[in-house]
């Protein structure tokens, strides 16, 4: 799927602008889903589900990956750089999670 992402954003004529913006547009969407799903108020009336959630949390990815895509020089580049910067951010968030575990306890080791 994710080289099909590459093949897409090749033959979509929108600018990398254009696709930053359609992120806030997707990344607004998720919230509406999220707000609308847990029933925050003034938003149950839409009758949103974690099933919509889903699905626009992976409209939000796509659109992502899209912007990845093109702003990488190839789709080899594009792959490897998402292989790379996912380790990297993961193991960020991982480093993270433990320094928050250690400062809520920190007779943990």
């Amino acid at each position: 799927m994710l080289e099909t992402i590459f093949e897409l954003t090749g033959k979509d004529p929108k600018s990398l602008q254009q696709r930053a913006l359609k992120l806030s547009e997707e990344a607004g969407e998720v919230a509406q889903a999220v707000l609308s799903a847990t029933g925050a108020p003034g938003s149950s009336y839409k009758a949103m589900t974690l099933e919509d959630v889903r699905e626009e949390a992976v409209d939000a990815a796509i659109v992502a990956l899209a912007i990845l895509a093109q702003a990488s020089e190839s789709e080899e580049a594009y792959l490897v750089e998402l292989d790379r910067l996912v380790a990297e951010k993961c193991n960020k968030w991982k480093t993270t999670l433990a320094t928050d575990a250690a400062e809520l306890d920190p007779m943990e080791p």
